[in-house]
């Protein structure tokens, strides 16, 4: 089908209608449900959405000796082994002495002791943040930001501190046996951190999207090739919200290609409009169109894009208008990338926190993919709390 032009489009519809229609019903009875207004029918919306009882598996479980803040998680595939990494902290999010580990598994269900990729420091004030991990041949490299002397945020946000003021470095640590790491680069990247695992595009060079520095405005880090050694050029991606709306400053996006070659990137919205924003590049990364905002349901958080092996598109995470609802867990999908059609949710049962903390969130959030053959492994986080991998065989959606 013919694909939408993006310079031309206020906003871009890429839901056929059934969908729309079954995302809008979804959102209407949760509301109703969540303001207390009651029906005799199904009015908590369970049954809307399609549903896929995914696997669920432990890779980490919380705990006060452990740490109670895990999250931004990532799962790649290495040495026939899959790997997970995230960060951990004791209490709070984005606190000092926030660590990053990984953890290995055979099979995706059973999965090895945390193994410490790169430590934080509590009494001086530093921690640390995973960007991604990429494998490439014998080594397998993590992209992780240092910061220190936080400076605590003045406003109400998704940070507790105020990124604009906090200085922050970029290090590009490497492994060849998965336990020991060490620093390859420092301040590799000069932008501020992206939650995007690298990957390949169709050209061979890799990319994440990140944040330019000090406009704290949307862009992407594109390198020579697919060596993470090689020093990446930062581009800026063009964006003039609307009324106040449309606001990137934390490169939460994510992306695929097209039959076409066309890259879709799909950016969380900062301004609370409740819909994911999308902006192609026909170039391989190089140049983008303007950040529009499309119909697709987000309720502010990062959300995974990709490919199936059979060709289909996929978007993972929490495709709802509710306000940080992050309970509503689940995979749409789309034969073309342009238009999606299927829904499936992943978790039927809501959850709770089990431990305080600053800017933790109930639900389940931040997924990271990998497709491997007819399965897709799906790693996030339970309430920021506990880490956990799904696996889905994508034959049955």
């Amino acid at each position: 089908m013919a694909k939408p032009d993006l310079w031309d489009l206020p906003m871009i519809d890429v839901l056929n209608k059934e969908l729309k229609g079954l995302l809008d019903q979804h959102y209407v009875l949760a509301a109703l449900a969540q303001s207390g207004c009651t029906r005799e029918d199904n009015f908590a919306g369970q049954g809307i959405i399609p549903q896929y009882d995914m696997p669920r598996n432990s890779v980490f479980k919380s705990s006060p000796e452990l740490g109670t803040y895990n999250h931004h998680q990532c799962v790649v595939k290495w040495k026939d082994e899959y790997w997970c990494g995230w960060d951990n902290g004791i209490i709070d999010e984005d606190a000092p002495g926030q660590r990053t580990f990984v953890s290995r598994s055979r099979d995706g269900r059973e999965w090895s002791e945390r193994i410490l990729v790169a430590d934080g420091d509590s009494e001086g004030g530093m921690f640390r943040v995973l960007g991604g991990l990429y494998p490439r041949g014998e080594k397998m490299y993590a992209l992780i930001q240092e910061m220190w002397n936080a400076v605590k945020a003045e406003q109400a946000g998704m940070s507790i501190m105020d990124a604009g003021k906090t200085p922050f470095r970029n290090d590009l640590w490497v492994t060849e046996n998965g336990t020991d790491w060490k620093v390859a680069q420092q301040g590799f990247l000069d932008a501020f951190i992206t939650f995007e695992k690298p990957r390949v595009t169709r050209d061979g060079r890799l990319m994440v999207p990140t944040t330019l520095c000090p406009s704290w405005g949307p862009g992407v880090a594109l390198w020579p090739s697919d060596n993470p050694e090689e020093t990446p050029e930062v581009i800026a991606v063009p964006h003039s919200g609307t009324h106040g709306e449309g606001a990137f400053p934390y490169g939460q996006a994510s992306w695929y290609t097209d039959d076409d070659g066309r890259i879709w990137m799909w950016w969380r919205d900062e301004s609370a409009t409740g819909y994911l924003w999308v902006s192609l590049s026909e170039d391989g990364g190089q140049t983008w169109g303007q950040i529009r905002r499309s119909n697709f349901p987000n309720s502010m958080v990062r959300i995974f894009a990709g490919r199936l092996s059979d060709g289909r598109f996929y978007l993972a995470g929490n495709p709802t208008r509710m306000l940080l609802d992050r309970n509503f867990f689940a995979l749409a999908l789309s034969d073309d990338g342009a238009k999606f059609n299927k829904i499936f949710q992943l978790i039927s049962a809501p959850t709770h926190q089990s431990f305080g903390g600053q800017l933790k969130c109930h639900g389940f959030q931040y997924p990271s993919c990998l497709v491997d053959g007819d399965k897709m492994l799906m790693t996030y986080s339970v309430n920021k709390e506990d880490i956990e991998v799904g696996i889905i065989d994508t034959t049955a959606l």
